[in-house]
C-alpha cells in the first residue's frame, strides 16, 4: 500500500491568481485553464472546430490563388529574397511558420523571435509519376492532404506519420517515424531527392547521386542548411484495408521482447507499435495490408468510436482481437485524441455518451490548442521522445517511469541504415555502409507526472536533463521537436556533426541560416 499525499486530477492542482497587469491574451488563456471544464464544452471545443474549418478554408483559398504563379516563379521570388538578405548579412534566416502553427513543443526562448522569418508559401502537390513511383511535392503539404491524394489513386507512402497536420518539410528535415519504420526507416529514408534553396540563392537538387553530401546531411538538420522548396518521395501500391491485431503482453519485459522480435522478423508484420499503460500492463499492435476484409470491420476514425490507444488497451485486457480497419483511418488513428493529449483537454472525452454527442468536435486542431495553451499547463506535462538501440528499450522505459513519473508511453521500432557519408543520425560506425540496425522510439506524449497529480513540486528541466543524459550515454538520439536542455557540447556528442559542419560551410549556410543547435536548444 502506498502512503503520502493522494493524487488528484490535473485540473484540480492549485493555480495562482493572475496579476492585474497581465496582458489580456494571457489572462484569457489562464481563465480557460482555471475554469477549464465549465467553459470547455460550450465554448472551447466549438471555437476550436470553427477555427479548424476557417483555417482550412483560408489555406485552400490561398492555394487556389497561388496556382496563378507556377512553382518555379514562387521559388524565383524566394531566391531574390535570400540573395538580398545574404548580401546585407543582417539577421539569420528561418522559415516564416509561426510558433503556434507547428507541432513543436514551444520554448521559452523560441529561435524565430531572434531571426528573420521568410514565408515560403510552398504547399502544392506538384506531380505524381507512376512510372518512376515517385511524387513531387512542396514542403508545406500536410500528411492528411498527401495521403488522401495518393490513396484515391491507389498509392501510398512507405512511411506515413500518423498526425494529419504534420508537413513533408518538417518530417524530412526533422523527425518522422511510423509503425512501418522497422521496414522502411524514418520518413527521410523514403526521399528520392530534395530541391534546396542555398544561402547563395542557388537552387540545387540533392539525391544519392547528386550532391550526395548535402542529401545525407539534410535529415534532422531542421532547415539549417537551406530552404527546402520541393521533395520527391517514393510511393508504393496501396491496399484498401489493414488487418490489425491487438496482442496482450504480461509485463514490461514481454512488451520489449515482442516488439523487438516482431520488428526483426524478415517476414514480420508491416506495422508494429506498442503502448505501455503501467509497470505491468501493455499492448502490442501489429498490422498487415489487406485488399478486402476477412473478418470484423472497425472504422476507428468515426467520431463516436473509442480513442485508439484506449481501445487497444481494452482489447488487450480481453485477450486480444483481430479486425480490419480502412487504410486512411488506420494511418490517422491517433488524430482524434492526439495520443493522450485528449485526456488533458477532456478527461471524460472517451466516455461513450460524450463521444456520441460531442465526438464530432474531438478532432482538435494542434494550432488552436497551442494558441489556447499556457506556460503553466506546458510546465506540468511531459512531451519527450527519443530513439535508442533496441537492446536498451527496457532500460529507457524504466528510466522514463523514474525521471518523469508517468505511466503511459508509446513505442515504435525503426531501422536506421548506415549511410556514406554518415549524417547527424545513424547506427553504430562499426556497421558497413548500407547495413541497418534496429532502434526503438519511446515517446511520452503529454502525460502528467505523478508529483503534479499530487499537487507537489516538480522540476521539468531537471527531469529533461536526466532523460537526455541517459539517452546520450546509451547511443540514442533525442527527437528535435521536443524541449531540450542539451548544451552545445552535449548536442554535438549525441549527434554526428562532422558531415553537417562540412556541408554547412561548403553550401553557404553559415551566417545565413539559423544553426540546428539553436533551433533545438532552450537557453536560460
Amino acid at each position: 500500500m502506498t502512503t503520502g499525499t493522494p493524487e488528484r486530477p490535473f485540473r484540480d492542482t492549485p493555480v495562482p491568481p493572475v496579476p492585474p497587469s497581465t496582458p489580456i491574451g494571457t489572462r484569457l488563456r489562464s481563465t480557460l485553464v482555471r475554469h477549464g471544464y465549465s467553459l470547455l464544452i460550450p465554448l472551447v471545443l466549438p471555437a476550436g472546430r470553427v477555427f479548424s474549418v476557417a483555417r482550412s478554408s483560408y489555406t485552400a483559398c490561398r492555394r487556389v490563388l497561388r496556382r496563378r504563379t507556377p512553382h518555379d516563379g514562387r521559388v524565383a521570388g524566394l531566391q531574390a529574397t535570400v540573395r538580398r538578405h545574404a548580401g546585407e548579412r543582417a539577421e539569420l534566416l528561418c522559415t516564416g511558420t509561426k510558433e503556434w502553427q507547428s507541432v513543436r513543443v514551444p520554448r521559452a526562448h523560441f529561435y524565430k523571435r531572434r531571426a528573420h522569418p521568410v514565408g515560403l508559401g510552398l504547399d502544392a502537390i506538384l506531380r505524381l509519376d507512376a512510372e518512376r513511383r515517385v511524387i513531387r511535392v512542396e514542403p508545406g503539404v500536410t500528411m492528411g492532404r498527401l495521403v488522401r491524394h495518393l490513396v484515391r489513386r491507389g498509392w501510398t507512402l512507405p512511411v506515413v506519420p500518423e498526425l494529419e497536420a504534420l508537413t513533408v518539410g518538417g518530417l524530412t528535415m526533422g523527425f518522422g517515424i511510423e509503425t512501418s519504420s522497422h521496414r522502411h526507416g524514418l520518413f527521410a529514408d523514403v526521399v528520392e531527392s530534395y530541391e534546396v534553396l542555398l544561402g547563395t540563392g542557388e537552387v540545387v537538387r540533392a539525391s544519392a547521386t547528386e550532391h550526395a553530401d548535402l542529401f545525407h546531411a539534410l535529415p534532422w538538420s531542421m532547415g539549417s542548411l537551406g530552404f527546402l522548396v520541393a521533395v520527391e518521395l517514393r510511393i508504393v501500391p496501396a491496399a484498401a484495408w489493414v488487418e490489425v491485431r491487438y496482442r496482450p503482453v504480461a509485463n514490461l519485459k514481454d512488451t520489449c521482447r515482442d516488439i523487438a522480435r516482431l520488428a526483426d522478423m524478415p517476414d514480420g508484420p508491416a506495422f508494429v507499435e506498442g503502448f505501455v499503460c503501467g509497470p505491468d500492463e501493455g499492448v502490442v499492435v501489429t498490422g498487415e495490408f489487406a485488399d478486402r476484409p476477412a473478418g470484423k470491420r472497425n472504422h476507428v476514425g468515426r467520431w463516436y468510436k473509442p480513442w485508439f490507444h484506449a481501445y487497444a488497451r481494452k482489447c488487450a485486457r480481453t485477450g486480444g482481437r483481430v479486425e480490419y480497419v480502412p487504410l486512411r483511418q488506420y494511418y490517422h488513428r491517433h488524430s482524434r485524441s492526439l495520443f493522450w493529449a485528449g485526456e488533458l483537454l477532456v478527461p471524460f472525452g472517451n466516455h461513450p455518451l460524450f463521444r456520441l454527442l460531442f465526438g464530432w468536435m474531438m478532432r482538435p486542431d494542434i494550432a488552436f490548442l497551442k494558441l489556447a495553451d499556457t506556460d503553466r499547463r506546458r510546465s506540468h506535462t511531459v512531451a519527450q521522445e527519443a530513439l535508442v538501440p533496441a537492446c536498451h528499450l527496457e532500460g529507457l522505459i524504466r528510466h522514463c517511469h523514474e525521471v518523469f513519473e508517468v505511466d503511459k508511453l508509446w513505442i515504435c521500432p525503426a531501422r536506421l541504415t548506415r549511410r556514406e557519408p554518415p549524417g547527424l543520425v545513424g547506427p553504430s560506425p562499426d556497421l558497413a555502409p548500407g547495413q541497418g540496425m534496429l532502434f526503438v522510439d519511446v515517446a511520452v506524449i503529454h502525460d502528467v507526472p505523478r508529483p503534479v497529480r499530487k499537487g507537489e513540486p516538480w522540476d521539468p528541466r531537471d527531469a529533461t536533463r536526466r532523460f537526455e543524459a541517459w539517452v546520450g550515454e546509451h547511443n540514442g538520439f533525442q527527437a528535435p521537436y521536443v524541449a531540450s536542455e542539451l548544451t552545445r557540447e552535449e548536442y554535438r556528442a549525441m549527434f554526428d556533426c562532422r558531415l553537417y559542419d562540412r556541408v554547412r560551410h561548403a553550401y553557404g549556410a553559415e551566417g545565413v541560416f539559423v544553426d540546428a543547435y539553436e533551433k533545438v536548444s532552450s537557453p536560460v
